[in-house]
């Protein structure tokens, strides 16, 4: 059972790896087209507007910094054999709260430059995904943590 744990485990992580991959492959057209057309002086760009998107990027990537890492401690303490364990919902709490955020503030940046509801929805719905599961299975390991503190107490 352990072992099917952690090849899920691991399965999910070089998903999200995947996924932060291909956002910086797919990103890095658009970031040098706007690269470009600022040079030139295409875009005007208003100073408060530049500092605003600098700001929402360094949060975004602390945010999916923090989930990454949450997640990597969650695996790791599933193959030291600790499994239902407070820090686990915590971890858990922390990768769902994380991209929870990295999804609001991209989302938030994209509507904000005029992309569709359907756009936005269809790019980031995934990542909107493993954050509820995330949650969800979260919640499970606290009320399995609950059940198993009473029976403790059972005499």
């Amino acid at each position: 059972m352990k072992k099917r744990l952690n090849v899920l485990s691991v399965l999910m992580l070089l998903l999200m790896a995947a996924q932060v991959v291909m956002t910086f492959v797919t990103g890095a057209d658009a970031f040098s087209k706007g690269w470009q057309e600022g040079a030139a002086g295409e875009i005007p760009v208003s100073t408060w507007s530049a500092i605003g998107e600098v700001f929402v990027a360094i949060a975004v990537m602390i945010a999916a910094i923090v989930s990454f890492c949450c997640f990597v401690n969650f695996i790791l303490n599933i193959n030291r054999n600790q499994v239902f364990e407070w820090g686990n919902v915590y971890m858990l709490r922390l990768t769902g709260i994380g991209l929870a955020v990295v999804v609001l503030l991209i989302s938030a940046e994209e509507f904000f430059h005029g992309r569709g509801f359907t756009e936005v929805f269809d790019d980031y719905f995934d990542v909107l995904i493993f954050c509820v599961f995330n949650l969800i299975v979260a919640e499970a390991f606290a009320i399995g943590l609950k059940l198993k503190e009473e029976q403790a107490l059972t005499i």
